[in-house]
Order: structure tokens, then sequence, then C-alpha cells
């Protein structure tokens, strides 16, 4: 009589539930870094085309400056080019009024003289790319972003006076050109659009006496 040994069985389990953990794990760490520089690329993109716009309207507004002096100096522009004092048999003041043909060339020539002071209403400029992240370590560094400025045809010069006292029986007459420029920033990630506005006073005067009462009614 014998015994015939049989082997122990082995018994194996899975662990495929336990291999599943950290791949959850680090899938879900995945998507939350994704999130994140998704987030901050938004941050910095949207930071950067502020700046660029920024940069674009200085830009645009130096251009107008110099294009109203460069036409006013070059022209033969007084107070009475502009304005007109309407008197009484006495010497009084009665009323001021514009001259809206010369005030309407005056516009179309400063409007020309930015437009010619460009290419074809574009200006391009080269912006180092560590001017666009907000920080003043990095600024002037790395390459340079081109920035197109387009100016559109809504541009326009409008005018307005204004009339303040200055003294006793005195008050100060002011004909202001008021320069609008709308611009579109071109970005390579997108375009923007903004708008600039210059002052100039292209005629004063103080007037001595009373305000004449034509000149309140059309403020009015």
């Amino acid at each position: 009589m014998y015994y015939r040994c049989r082997k122990k069985p082995k018994y194996t389990f899975s662990t495929e539930t336990k291999q599943r953990k950290p791949k959850t794990g680090f899938f879900a760490i995945t998507i939350v870094l994704l999130l994140v520089m998704a987030a901050i690329s938004l941050f910095l993109r949207d930071l950067s085309t502020k700046i660029a716009v920024s940069d674009a309207v200085d830009i645009v507004t130096k251009t107008v400056n110099d294009s109203i002096n460069k036409v006013i100096g070059e022209g033969v522009y007084g107070f009475n080019y502009f304005v007109s004092l309407v008197k009484d048999e006495s010497g009084n003041i009665t009323a001021i009024t514009s001259n809206m043909a010369h005030i309407n060339t005056l516009s179309t020539e400063i409007l020309n003289s930015v437009i010619e002071s460009t290419e074809n209403g574009t200006i391009e400029v080269k912006i180092p790319a560590g001017n666009l992240t907000g920080l003043n370590l990095l600024v002037g560094k790395g390459p340079d972003v081109t920035v197109d400025i387009v100016m559109l045809t809504s541009s326009k010069v409008d005018f307005k006076n204004d009339i303040v006292s200055s003294g006793i029986n005195q008050a100060k007459y002011q004909l202001m050109l008021e320069v609008t420029i709308d611009i579109d920033v071109l970005v390579p990630w997108g375009t923007k659009s903004a708008s600039t506005v210059t002052e100039v006073i292209v005629a004063d005067t103080v007037i001595v006496g009373k305000v004449p009462d034509t000149y309140l009614n059309m403020e009015k």
C-alpha cells in the first residue's frame, strides 16, 4: 500500500485592480496640469494683447501729434482763420461764429497727414516678446513679435467750443479739434480694436465783456 503525493495547488490573484489606481491618479494629475497650463496660456495671451494694444495706442498718438504739429506749422492758421467775432455798434461782442469750411479743410489735412506718415494707413512695429509678459525683468528680451497697426476709415476729426471765466468781466474762448483714430491691432494670435483721441487747440482768445448769448445757446 502506498500513498500518491499530490502537488499543492497554487492560487494566483489578479492585481489588475491595484494597478488601475496609479494610472487613474496619473491621468487626473495630467488633466489638472493641462487645465492649469491652458488657464496660464489664456491669461498671458490676454495680458500680451493688452500690452500690445497699449503700445500701439502710444505709437498712433505720437503719429497724430506729429502730423498735427506739421500741418499747423506749415500753414498760417490764426484765430480769425477759424473764428469770427460779431460786434454791435458799441463794440460789444454779440456772437461768435466758426468758419466750418476752414475747419473741415484743416481736419482733412490732418487725417491725410496721418495716413501719409504711415504705409497706406498701416504701421508695423517689432515688440520684444519679454515686453508682452508684463515682467520688468524681461523687458527688452526675447525674440521680436510683429504687431501691425491698421488705421480704419472710421477715423474722424470733430470740433468743439469751450468758454470759461478768466477774470472779472472776462472769458477765455477756445476752439478745439478732437482727432479720433480707430485702429485694429493685429497680433499673431488675434485682432483687437481700439481708438485714440487727441485734442488740439487751434484758436483761442480772451473776450472782454458779456459772453455772447448766441454762443451760450449754441453750447446748449
